[in-house]
């Protein structure tokens, strides 16, 4: 009897202790199952950043080839004018070698084929707004406010706002003085409150869309008519008193297609058959500040890709001399000077020595440059 007993309470036994030994087990596996998976993730999150390095590098390598290919091509012709020249392709240009894995694109923008902000020709803007589709009287008055708002005097002008108007609209603000830095400033300037923002909810309408796709913020040069579009042409035309339609359809070459190699460009204005018979005071000649041929300012846009991890440059490019002028203007604002960001560390992103925005092997400064946001 007793013997069976202690048989029977040896078995209960082992029983617990194999029943202990399972769930030390299955909590042990718990643990390590977790530690794995936080292992992984940590794994992957550092790879990305080793990863994000080495595509910074081939995206400094990218837009270093893209200004060596307006250097070159500037260098060949005397001049840029338009991206058929070549520089619309500058990886195809430049045929610079990357990785098999990586993928890359850029994006060459003619910045001088937008209307520059620092116009205060009346006639100008009251073309634009027209051509936008805004009433004459609506017009005038986003004319007046917007060069009140920009001009360092307190003379309103007959439809404008200065500071006393302002004050009486019980607005917390006054006019800047200075040129617009945001397009989003608008929304402060009397008229395009109301015309360029919805009632309902303060977002962007059409207008603030279509006046941002024709105004420059950076560029101070001529506009190159050869990289005109839509409105801005129309307002070109209109000024200058020439067809613009028959300058598109003359862009398009012989074979009538926009962006093949037999599309030609001008090089001076009186390449334009009725230039200079236009919308001016007295008849005058239209102001010789607003007509240009030559592309000036560049937007490069870099994004490289190895499978799903992307690095992007965006950036905006002048002529030497620019980034100076925007630090002068910036300092005048009470801001920063141009975006800084760390230089590649990689050797083949080094020979661009003009990317910190000072002089270097190429007739460029770059102006703005920000990294994995567009600006």
């Amino acid at each position: 009897m007793r013997t069976s007993q202690t048989s029977k309470y040896s078995c209960k036994s082992r029983g617990s202790i194999l029943i202990g030994v399972l769930v030390l087990l299955f909590l042990m596996s718990i643990v390590i199952l977790k530690f794995i998976t936080e292992a992984t993730r940590e794994i992957e999150y550092q790879s990305q950043f080793q990863g994000q390095e080495d595509l910074r590098s081939q995206a400094y390598c990218v837009f270093d080839a893209a200004l060596a290919t307006l250097h070159e091509i500037r260098e060949i012709d005397g001049q840029l004018y338009r991206p058929v020249q070549g520089w619309g392709d500058p990886i195809g240009y430049s045929n610079i070698p990357l990785p098999e894995d990586i993928k890359s694109e850029v994006k060459i923008t003619d910045e001088s084929g937008k209307l520059p902000i620092n116009h205060n020709n009346v006639q100008i803007w009251n073309l634009l707004f027209e051509e936008m589709g805004i009433d004459l009287s609506d017009a005038e008055i986003l004319t007046d406010s917007l060069i009140d708002w920009m001009d360092q005097d307190d003379l309103k002008r007959l439809n404008g706002a200065e500071k006393d108007d302002y004050e009486l609209d019980s607005k917390e603000y006054k006019p800047s003085n200075e040129m617009l830095k945001d397009f989003d400033e608008l929304r402060l300037v009397q008229g395009f409150d109301e015309q360029f923002f919805n009632e309902e909810d303060g977002t962007p309408n059409q207008f603030f869309h279509s006046f941002k796709q024709s105004v420059s913020l950076h560029n101070q040069h001529p506009v190159n008519v050869n990289a005109a579009q839509g409105l801005v042409l129309n307002v070109l035309a209109r000024m200058g008193g020439f067809d613009g339609e028959y300058l598109q359809q003359h862009l398009r070459g012989p074979d009538n297609l926009t962006g093949t190699g037999d599309d030609p460009w001008l090089t001076n204005m009186n390449q334009i058959p009725g230039f200079g018979a236009g919308l001016t005071a007295g008849g005058g000649a239209p102001p010789s500040n607003l007509f240009g041929a030559t592309s000036q300012m560049f937007r490069i846009e870099v994004k490289v890709s190895r499978g799903a991890s992307i690095f992007l440059i965006d950036t905006l490019v002048g002529p030497k001399g620019s980034a100076a002028q925007a630090r002068t203007q910036n300092a005048s604002r009470g801001q920063n000077s141009s975006s800084r960001v760390r230089k590649p560390t990689s050797s083949r992103s080094t020979g661009n020595k003009s990317s910190s925005g000072g002089s270097g092997y190429y007739p460029f400064d770059v102006i703005h440059i920000s990294e994995n946001r567009i600006f």
